[in-house]
């Protein structure tokens, strides 16, 4: 990772098809469930949701395959499963984002997708205009004082 470029959670879970989410929520539950990278400890208060999360993705699981049987009832009970999911992902996430500040490898280990934030030409064009600015002000200082 170079200066000015910094790992986030892509959040395209919200879009996918029933089966790509499926693939996606499985690989996140089980890099989330692996203890030696994200011990209990490591999610502190926010332990609560993570098992709130494990127990829909679980269900999620099993009410997926049932899904592929073409019930309606099953696949309406699906989508629930997926929307609540998506929450439960939303809030994982920024609390991911939140803790990677301090060790962004935790990124990498958690199974989300991952996208490069890069600086924009707005934050460049920012700071040269403040520049353009503090050195207006230094001349217009050094102007009024006599010598």
């Amino acid at each position: 990772m170079t200066t000015g470029q910094c790992q986030r959670i892509l959040r395209d879970y919200r879009n996918l098809s029933a089966t790509r989410f499926h693939e996606f929520n499985q690989r996140t539950r089980a890099s989330l469930a692996d203890q030696t990278r994200f011990p209990d400890s490591f999610w502190g208060n926010n332990l609560p949701l993570v098992v709130a999360y494990f127990s829909a993705s679980d269900k999620h699981d099993a009410v997926y395959h049932e899904s592929m049987l073409g019930s309606k009832l099953v696949i309406a009970e699906r989508e629930g499963l997926q929307a609540q999911l998506v929450v439960y992902l939303d809030q994982i996430a920024a609390l991911l984002d939140m803790m990677a500040v301090c060790n962004p490898g935790i990124l990498i280990a958690s199974g989300f997708d991952l996208t490069k934030e890069r600086r924009g030409h707005a934050r460049a064009k920012a700071t040269a205009a403040a520049r353009i600015a503090g050195d207006a002000e230094s001349a217009d200082g050094d102007s009024g004082t006599p010598s």
